[in-house]
């Protein structure tokens, strides 16, 4: 079988998506698919209350959106990846799969 690139971009803040906006993202990673997971717009607070532990330790590509983390005045995390906007274009084409939320 041949894997499927996944990628999910997660806009919404944890307050409007709530846990439950990564069930996709760990259905995926469960049945081995290559995962990646874009936070940006109002995602990056994701980043100040911390991701889910079971979808750090599962998704293998977690980036950030670099100017919506400057908008909002939020810092990086550890092992997460800084993608300039420029580059989202590119990831999204590269994926066999994209899941907006």
């Amino acid at each position: 079988m041949k894997l499927k690139r996944f990628l999910f971009l997660m806009r919404r803040s944890p307050a409007s998506a709530g846990p439950e906006a990564f069930d996709l993202v760990m259905t995926a990673a469960a049945f081995d698919q290559e995962v990646t997971l874009i936070l940006l717009d109002d995602g990056v607070f994701w980043l100040d209350r911390g991701l889910p532990e079971l979808v750090t330790e599962t998704v293998e590509h977690i980036a950030v959106e670099r100017e919506s983390l400057e908008e909002r005045g939020s810092a990086p995390s550890p092992g997460v990846r800084l993608e300039p906007r420029s580059a989202i274009d590119a990831l999204i084409a590269g994926a066999d799969i994209v899941v907006p939320g």
